[in-house]
């Protein structure tokens, strides 16, 4: 079962336990280094733990071998985290050179072996006074001023008990600055959480059952008093390509649409002649029955989810998952328009890439093709009732602070929400169940500084901070 704990007690207990790795490392007894890392591999651990029942659970994989991928991966994200200490303690490291190591760390995970930022500190301060600084610096920059908050209570002194508080409430005020502006009407979306069980999903003989609970669910959303502008469903919603779905599927989605007049987005696996590709699609009323209007493919996919590295082909065989090699989509596309706003897709693990994510809003880029609304459109059953679902959402919601922008999420068993402008949440649904959110949210257009300059801010911050602490050092020093 998933933990949950109040937003900001959360955010406040990742930032101390941060202070306490650091209080650690930096204590000259052996013990303290050592119970620091293993406080840290055991924090990996717990982060990560939903893995093993994937892997077990409805991968079918041996629970040796799935416990055994599980540890490993925990101790590879817990690496950075034990070199950024080691380095700490074997140079006595200040303050600012902390929280520059930390961050560029940080990023260095993010980009690496394809990226695995999940678990990022700056995430874990979505709920603080801290991610005020989201849409000027972004997530790293939000690591930045985490890693230095904490590396200045694990000093314990007043004054930088003091610069602590004082860092908090500029992040509060700088939150408070409005950086975009509404852009056309407010668009109301139905979200259709599915709730179907994994095990269930992509089993032929449940295949038709499944379906059938995703159309039944839309249908109720398109009630001809509801007044809605766009009906979104689900990653894999449908498990077969569009040109293997029965034509009485397709019907039955064009009727939907159809009857409410409402747009609806649904994701599904494509199949042309170029191969698979992870995708979502948008059906219009005005389209005829069999047909979609726009599609969009992802881009940034999953390491033995949608594509199989090279030698692991043999880790992949051992699961029982209907896993295989997707093909990417291009990293721009254009957004999906519904009434008069722009809808800018991702599915699942692609918007813990925000410097991705912003591509589509560079300023190069004209007003009419920057999206005005996010739309995440994910399925987490793999992972069971965790903190998967609420790590997900976290996501989701450092996405809208640096970018200005609401965002959508349509999930099959949660976090199922939607959340304004500013991070938070306006409407969500309970994990696990069957449900069909209704909630408004107002588009917004503009470029934030993030947007603009991506994660240069936050790693010159990082270098600089390093660098102007090791001459500070050797000056000290001769």
């Amino acid at each position: 079962m998933s933990l949950v704990l109040p937003g900001w007690l959360e955010s406040l207990g990742a930032l101390f336990f941060l202070a306490i790795l650091i209080r650690l490392f930096k204590t000259p007894a052996e013990w303290a280094a050592w119970l620091a890392s293993g406080l840290l591999i055991v924090g990996c651990l717990f982060g990560f733990h939903w893995i093993f029942i994937s892997l077990h659970t409805y991968g079918e994989m041996p629970a040796i071998i799935a416990g055994f991928a599980t540890i490993l991966l925990a101790l590879y994200v817990a690496a950075y985290g034990l070199l950024a200490g080691w380095l700490v303690r074997r140079f006595h490291l200040q303050p600012l050179a902390i929280a520059g190591l930390i961050t560029s760390l940080e990023w260095l995970r993010g980009v690496a072996f394809t990226g695995f930022p999940w678990l990022n500190w700056g995430y874990q301060q979505v709920d603080s006074l801290l991610a005020g600084f989201a849409p000027w610096i972004g997530v790293y920059g939000v690591v930045f001023v985490t890693a230095l908050s904490a590396a200045w209570l694990a000093q314990g002194l007043p004054r930088p008990l003091l610069a602590t508080v004082f860092l908090h409430l500029a992040g509060g005020v700088a939150g408070t600055i409005a950086l975009t502006s509404p852009s056309g009407l407010p668009l109301q979306a139905a979200l259709v959480q599915t709730a179907i069980p994994q095990q269930m999903k992509f089993d032929p003989a449940h295949a038709l059952a499944g379906e059938q609970t995703v159309l039944s669910l839309a249908a109720v959303a398109a009630n001809p008093g509801s007044r809605l502008d766009l009906i979104v469903l689900p990653e894999t919603a449908l498990i077969q390509p569009w040109n293997r779905v029965s034509a009485s599927t397709q019907e039955a989605l064009h009727r939907i649409a159809e009857r409410s007049g409402a747009s609806l987005i649904t994701g599904i696996p494509l199949q042309d002649a170029r191969g698979w590709t992870n995708s979502a699609i948008l059906i219009k009323p005005s389209e005829p029955a069999g047909q979609y209007a726009a599609r969009y493919d992802k881009h940034h996919l999953v390491p033995f989810g949608e594509f199989i590295p090279w030698g692991f082909r043999w880790f992949v065989d051992l699961m029982n998952m209907p896993l295989g090699d997707f093909r990417r989509g291009e990293p721009v596309q254009t957004p999906f328009m519904v009434s008069d706003q722009r809808i800018g897709a991702n599915i699942c693990f692609e918007d813990l890439f925000g410097e991705e994510i912003i591509r589509a809003m560079s300023p190069e880029r004209s007003e009419r093709d920057q999206p005005t609304i996010l739309l995440n459109l994910s399925n987490l059953a793999w992972f069971g009732n965790t903190n998967a679902l609420s790590q997900h959402l976290q996501v989701a919601r450092m996405r809208s602070l640096e970018t200005g922008r609401p965002s959508l999420r349509a999930t099959n068993t949660g976090m199922t929400a939607a959340i304004d402008h500013k991070g938070r949440i306006i409407a969500q649904s309970l994990p696990q169940e069957t449900d069909l959110l209704v909630a408004q949210v107002q588009g917004m257009t503009g470029v934030t500084p993030y947007i603009r300059f991506g994660n240069l801010p936050a790693l010159g911050l990082a270098l600089l901070s390093i660098a102007t602490s090791l001459i500070i050092v050797g000056l000290r020093k001769g």
